[in-house]
């Protein structure tokens, strides 16, 4: 019987089996072991020697082996291509600074691993120019604001070949000829000649104004407005010479109607004749119903809420509608209002309003309800405002253990806002007035009659880097016919968060027989805080307030200070004083503590 195998395979098969098994782990592992090894990345830096900003930042920039040096996937075989790279893009990055000609001296070195890639650079010396051809040419090239345009860069251009500069320059030329007209002008020629051996360079320069446009038809594009509403919006002449500046600012002004969310003004440059342009404006609607909510806290008068609806888009002629909530445990308002455009809308309105308010003070309790039509006038950043109203009220008050009294008042007035903020959430300079005048009389359907005069200022001061002088005033005076029926609300009082603090919410002014605040005539504050940041969001203060409500003389002068902590948010801000009352000669436990919060939801 012949055997299966020769003598010999069966002899070595332990021995072929044993060392083919042993093979197959080594390869497995090898093939396991290869896709770690190749994602490890070789540890490298890159250091550049030499330079200092902008041209060192700007070398890294171009360098691809600094991009990357963190690349998992980053080989030795990899680096040292990318280092032989570098000398060309070191040259390339410094050429628009004007260093045409370094010298560098790259250097690649190993270390138990890890490579450090240095490049030392002589920058060596700059490109100058010496030569400047620079011509306008076209239909506006002979006139006094482009020739001055050329006497103007000579002035002020360096004798250094920096690219920057010359693209601002070109930048600065054609946005000249845009805003005087011509917005066909165009760069015909442009280019340097660099002479590496004397290391000089000629410039050249040319461009054509093209022709002189005109603004003419305007068409709007839109069916949510009406045309004659547009019309007061347009600020362009017809004939008015074509103005980039002016074409923004009408299209800035539509987007301030608060009517639109996007507004495209299209020059029609193939529609054109004898230069008149026409415009095709593109309007979109905005989304005309708007829901917010706020959510606050006062000590004076705890926990606030409130909610507002507004309706942008009533109708085609440009009506705004709007419903104002506010509910506290000691103040509330329910308010709806109904405005319309007039004269120029962008900035006037007629308002209508019909309000009920109520309130709540330790000595008084009122409800308000008011009828109130105004002309308002409001600048387009909101830094001015004006409001000249005919108001209709009725409200019911009583102070202190005096029985209810209902007066019903027809009152004319005016009221006034200026200000001035820097646009930051601490803002160390700025100010803010503002003034309202009102009166009624008996012979025009009042119960009594008055004249009341009421004016906030406020004024802000940098001090250091971190800090600012913030003061504030208050000043108050009434002439009233008959005050047992002055209402509650016109009446002035002292005392409480945004007063004199240190002293329990309107706890200062003229007294009754029982010893209970009744308010008074007029009023003087006067506030002087330091707040300092101490972060980001943070800020220390320290305070100093005086002041009192009263009615013919200024008897008694109040006084408080203190210390507190603010936290500043792009969404709302809390704030926490603790205050002494200093006039009362207090001891350490007389405190009071005045918490301020409010978020916009």
């Amino acid at each position: 019987m012949t055997p299966d195998h020769p003598p010999y395979w069966n002899q070595y098969w332990p021995t072929c089996w044993h060392f083919q098994f042993s093979l197959m782990v080594s390869l497995l592992f090898v093939l396991l072991s290869f896709p770690l090894t190749a994602l490890a990345a070789v540890p490298l830096e890159v250091e550049v020697v030499g330079l200092e900003e902008p041209l060192e930042e700007n070398v890294l920039h171009f360098l691809d082996i600094a991009k990357k040096k963190d690349d998992e996937d980053l080989s030795v075989r990899w680096i040292k291509r990318l280092h032989e790279q570098a000398p060309q893009q070191i040259r390339e990055a410094l050429q628009p600074y004007g260093y045409y000609l370094p010298v560098i001296q790259p250097q690649l070195t190993e270390t138990e691993g890890a490579w450090l890639a240095v490049y030392t650079i002589d920058r060596g010396a700059p490109v100058k120019i010496t030569t400047r051809d620079i011509q306008w040419k076209g239909e506006g090239a002979t006139l006094p604001v482009f020739q001055q345009s050329i006497e103007k860069y000579h002035e002020q251009a360096g004798d250094l070949l920096i690219h920057s500069e010359y693209e601002s320059a070109k930048s600065e030329f054609l946005n000249l000829a845009l805003s005087q007209g011509y917005p066909k002008a165009k760069i015909t020629k442009s280019e340097w000649l660099v002479d590496l051996e004397k290391n000089s360079a000629k410039m050249t320069l040319h461009m054509d104004t093209g022709p002189l446009y005109y603004f003419g038809e305007i068409r709007f594009k839109q069916d949510f407005l009406d045309q004659e509403l547009l019309n007061h919006y347009i600020t362009l002449e017809d004939g008015e010479p074509y103005s980039h500046e002016s074409l923004l600012e009408f299209q800035q002004n539509l987007l301030a109607s608060n009517y639109a969310r996007e507004v495209t003004i299209e020059p029609l440059f193939h529609e054109a004749v004898d230069q008149q342009l026409p415009l095709d404006v593109l309007m979109k609607p905005i989304v005309p119903h708007k829901l917010s909510f706020g959510l606050g806290y006062e000590t004076d008068i705890g926990v606030r809420g409130s909610a507002r609806w507004t309706n942008r888009l009533v109708n085609r002629y440009g009506h705004h509608s709007e419903m104002y909530l506010k509910v506290s445990e000691k103040e509330g308002t329910l308010r709806g209002q109904y405005s319309i455009p007039v004269i120029s809308p962008l900035t006037d309105r007629w308002v209508s309003t019909a309000a009920y308010e109520y309130e709540e003070t330790p000595t008084t309790d009122s409800s308000t309800f008011g009828l109130e039509t105004a002309f308002v006038r409001r600048n387009l950043d909101d830094t001015r405002f004006y409001k000249g109203f005919a108001l209709v009220s009725s409200e019911k008050f009583v102070v202190g253990h005096d029985p209810r009294v209902t007066t019903n008042l027809l009152t004319l007035g005016g009221t006034a806002r200026f200000s001035e903020m820097e646009e930051d959430m601490f803002p160390q300079n700025g100010h803010y007035l503002f003034t309202d005048l009102r009166g009624a009389a008996e012979a025009l359907l009042s119960d009594t009659s008055f004249i009341r005069m009421h004016l906030k200022g406020r004024y802000m001061s940098e001090l250091g880097e971190n800090g600012r002088i913030d003061t504030r005033m208050e000043i108050g005076a009434a002439w009233v016919d008959d005050f047992d029926i002055y209402p509650a609300s016109l009446r002035y009082f002292a005392g409480g968060d945004n007063s004199v603090r240190g002293y329990a919410y309107e706890s200062l002014g003229p007294v009754d027989d029982n010893g209970v605040v009744v308010g008074g005539k007029q009023v003087i504050t006067y506030s002087l805080q330091y707040d300092h940041r101490v972060a980001e969001s943070w800020l220390l203060s320290g305070f100093a307030d005086a002041g009192n409500a009263y009615n013919d003389d200024l008897d008694k002068t109040y006084m408080g200070a203190g210390v507190g902590v603010r936290w500043l948010a792009p969404f709302g801000s809390l704030r926490v004083d603790i205050a002494w009352p200093v006039s009362e000669q207090p001891g350490l436990d007389d405190w009071r503590l005045h918490i301020g919060f409010g978020a916009t939801l």
